[in-house]
């Protein structure tokens, strides 16, 4: 059985982590990951260590599939890690593909603007995570009352949760 990790870095980047592979989200830096997805198409970006992905395409690094979606503005990814579907973007992103992308049981949410979150019911089954600057106040419009903080969100596959859970992930929890 799978295990995967969800883990904030620092300035709003975001490491997934599965038993066969890592991934780091909009990094400022180079870190130890497998790849590095970038959800600016024109984001000027290396790294030695690590794939550097910043656009549509099918790939499969470590053995996790992954599709990137792309507008003119951003990228998105889908990609299943451990048995769990998980799709990562910025909020304006998933507001705009919403129509057209299949539950998953984990939506990362990038936050760098508000907007209406309320579509989000639809693409998740598990967990919504929002994060990045704007995401306490994004997530708050989402669910108040359920909302859980937290600086890092570990899940598998036998065990995620039955109820949509809320996340707001932030370094000071």
């Amino acid at each position: 059985m799978g295990y995967m990790e969800i883990a904030l870095l620092p300035k709003s980047a975001l490491r997934i982590k599965g038993k066969t592979a890592a991934f780091a989200l909009n990094p400022q830096n180079s870190v130890a990951v497998n790849a590095i997805m970038l959800f600016d198409p024109h984001a000027a970006f290396e790294s030695e260590e690590a794939v550097v992905l910043q656009g549509a395409g099918e790939y499969e690094i470590g053995g996790v599939k992954i599709t990137g979606s792309r507008s003119d503005n951003a990228v998105l990814y889908s990609m299943q890690i451990d048995g769990m579907e998980i799709v990562a973007g910025p909020i304006t992103l998933l507001s705009a593909l919403q129509h057209k992308l299949k539950e998953h049981n984990v939506v990362v949410v990038n936050c760098d603007e508000t907007t209406d979150a309320s579509f989000l019911t639809s693409l998740a089954v598990n967990a919504v995570l929002f994060y990045g600057d704007k995401a306490a106040e994004v997530a708050e419009g989402f669910e108040k009352e359920k909302l859980q903080k937290m600086t890092k969100y570990s899940a598998s596959l036998g065990k995620l949760p039955a109820e949509m859970e809320t996340v707001l992930l932030a370094s000071s929890v």
